[in-house]
């Protein structure tokens, strides 16, 4: 394994636990490096950085991980392969600490569990991972096996070329995917592969959707009609039913009518929902131009920013959003607004919610908000990994 010298720049970003690092961070030019490449990045005589180095990365961008520092012994044994398989060991154990996480979860989740790129998500019949960076990339095959015997399913490798591109990592033929069998809470569902978003479901609102099941179990109302909007395989709607809301509509602009069907199946809850395929704005619209009023409104659409120039496009999208949203809720009814936008922070989403809710002259009561659940670990609120928001509702 090579050695490249750090910078002055470069070593005070890893004495300040900055793991990325960018060309100017290093002393030694890094133009001759192949993508990929691990090396070891020397901090002082006695302690060592172990990363990855991505040289055709734009200048503006990290075109460097760290990913471990080591003293000079623990060089003498140190293994790539060896690193790796651990590092997917010490995650899925981490999960399996916790009761609802042991299978069906994210097992793997990037630069939170050392392993920048690296995602994994785990399901009753198969697993799926995706990888986004070359350092990681190199060791896809034994990735997958490491996955598929530790989880005892099969692993599948789905490349994602919009997410890989920056790295300038070729797309490999996807392996023909399975049907997914997701369960989360207590709730089945069933996801045709060629509808699949992202890695397959989304758990990152697991500890939401469970505490709206416990809150709505604790409300003293009749809550006759909910509406899941942008709702994909249906996993918040379904929570609604489980909690006793008696019929629920879903609405999403993609082709989800089995998924919602099945799950609706699944769970023995026909003839309790019911999907619409369009855009959910235009449902909302007409909504609100027939007066029909809803007892509880999900609302967890995609995310509404790429980057952080698009954040005002971002903030403008969401008030449309919520203030035809509270134009569709009736008198003492219950929202819930979530957001997967990285780049609108928690204080500028609720502050969102609030003034269209002032706007539309309906007075609020926040309930519950919350973050991403516990197989997205993330250091405190402030951390780059943390981008999930979830806020609950009585709006009067």
């Amino acid at each position: 394994m090579r050695s490249i010298s750090l910078s002055k720049s470069g070593i005070n970003k890893i004495r300040s636990q900055q793991l990325e690092l960018k060309v100017l961070d290093f002393e030694d030019s890094i133009k001759s490096i192949p993508p990929g490449e691990w090396c070891l990045m020397l901090l002082s005589p006695q302690e060592i950085g172990v990363g990855f180095v991505n040289p055709l990365i734009e200048e503006k961008y990290s075109c460097a991980q760290l990913v471990a520092k080591l003293s000079k012994d623990d060089l003498k044994d140190f293994s790539v392969e060896k690193f790796i398989v651990q590092k997917i060991k010490t995650a899925q154990e981490k999960r399996t600490r916790i009761k609802g996480y042991e299978k069906n979860a994210r097992i793997f989740y990037g630069v939170s569990d050392g392993l920048p790129g690296l995602i994994i998500d785990q399901f009753e019949n198969a697993s799926i991972i995706q990888i986004n960076t070359a350092g990681v990339d190199r060791y896809r095959e034994l990735i997958k096996e490491t996955v598929g015997s530790l989880m005892k399913t099969e692993a599948y490798l789905l490349d994602n070329p919009k997410y890989r591109e920056k790295e300038y990592l070729p797309t490999f033929e996807n392996n023909q995917l399975p049907d997914l069998q997701v369960s989360e809470n207590g709730l089945q569902y069933g996801i045709r592969s060629e509808v699949l978003q992202k890695v397959g479901f989304y758990y990152d609102h697991r500890e939401n959707r469970y505490q709206l099941m416990l809150l709505l179990s604790r409300i003293n109302k009749s809550l006759k009609t909910g509406l899941d909007l942008f709702s994909y395989a249906g996993a918040w709607g379904m929570s609604a039913l489980k909690a006793g809301v008696e019929k629920v509509e879903f609405v999403d602009q993609g082709d989800f009518a089995f998924e919602v069907e099945e799950a609706l199946k699944l769970n023995k809850f026909e003839g309790r929902g019911t999907f619409h395929r369009g855009d959910v704005f235009k449902f909302l619209d007409d909504a609100i131009s027939k007066n029909k009023k809803f007892d509880l409104i999900l609302c967890d659409p995609p995310a509404f920013a790429k980057s952080a120039l698009h954040k005002p496009q971002a903030l403008e999208g969401y008030s449309k959003l919520h203030r035809k949203v509270f134009k569709s809720l009736g008198p003492d009814s219950l929202v819930a607004f979530s957001s997967c936008t990285h780049y609108v922070s928690h204080e500028e989403f609720q502050k969102n919610i609030q003034d269209a809710a002032t706007k539309e002259n309906r007075k609020v009561q926040l309930l519950y908000c919350g973050i991403q659940g516990l197989d997205h670990p993330v250091k405190s609120l402030e951390d780059r990994s943390n981008y999930i928001k979830s806020y609950f509702y009585i709006v009067e």
